[in-house]
């Protein structure tokens, strides 16, 4: 008997680990959230970048609260990416009413550094405005798990103004055989009502589109809003490496046709310049 009851109860045992298991309870089903981009501000702009701050308006149908816990976000300006990522979020948005859907706001500060977008010199060109175009999602932490809502937003902002550059002057200061000794002497206006930072430019003297001599000219000190400042350089001429170019400043002239190339960078963001020039004898 006792046998018996031994194999009886093995088998009861068998018996229950094959009982199939009841399964998890249903998600709790959460209507998506209504984002929608209400606001943009310009907290801080500068020839280095702007600060912006997007604000985004939410409503929750659902009869419970839920949090916001990250933003994802990128930023276009002209068709160019500007910044992009992700940044947590803790923001609780109560639960709907008999009033209506609960409300809460999402704030989304966004940093700029016009060194770090591409082609940035085309951007700050469109005369203080250029298009922007923002996209991506606000994140809810819910009883049935993340919820991802797009948003996305277009319009215009304000950006800074390039810097104005002319040539003030080229002069010969001397000429022999072997070497042409010049002073270039270059101005760059700031149109902006805030400063620009301290900067250099480096650039190409050509002569019947040949290059005959580089310079770097540098600017120290930051040019105050609506400011002018002034850089001189004195450039040596190869006549050897320049060749024909460069003989045409050993014979008798009045002025000469050329042109000054390269780029200037202020505050990291660089600027592409092509300067029409002329050459004059000393006096």
């Amino acid at each position: 008997m006792r046998v018996l009851s031994a194999a009886a109860l093995a088998v009861a045992v068998a018996a229950c680990s094959h009982k199939p298991k009841a399964p998890p309870p249903a998600p709790i089903p959460v209507l998506p959230p209504l984002v929608a981009l209400e606001a943009v501000g310009v907290e801080g702009l500068g020839f280095k970048g702007a600060d912006l701050a997007f604000r985004a308006r939410v409503e929750n149908p659902n009869p419970a609260p839920l949090s916001a816990v990250r933003v994802e976000y990128a930023l276009d300006l002209e068709g160019r990416r500007a910044a992009q990522g992700v940044l947590p979020t803790a923001v609780a948005v109560p639960a709907a009413g008999a009033e209506g859907p609960g409300t809460g706001a999402v704030e989304l500060p966004v940093q700029l550094r016009w060194a770090a977008v591409p082609g940035v010199a085309q951007v700050l060109a469109k005369d203080q405005e250029a298009e922007y175009a923002l996209a991506g999602a606000v994140v809810f932490h819910t009883p049935a798990g993340d919820v991802r809502v797009p948003m996305s937003a277009r319009g215009r902002m304000i950006v800074p103004r390039t810097p104005r550059f002319r040539v003030e002057r080229v002069v010969l200061r001397s000429a022999s055989p072997r070497e042409i000794a010049l002073e270039l002497k270059l101005d760059v206006e700031n149109p902006n009502a805030f400063e620009m930072p301290p900067g250099r430019v480096g650039c190409g003297l050509h002569l019947s589109g040949k290059e005959v001599v580089r310079a770097d000219l540098v600017f120290a000190e930051p040019i105050a809003g609506g400011a002018t400042a002034s850089a001189v350089a004195p450039v040596k001429v190869s006549v050897l490496k320049a060749g024909k170019a460069a003989a045409r400043l050993l014979i008798p002239f009045t002025s000469l046709d050329a042109e000054l190339k390269g780029e200037a960078v202020f505050g990291g963001v660089p600027v592409p310049l092509d300067l029409p020039t002329s050459i004059r004898p000393g006096q």
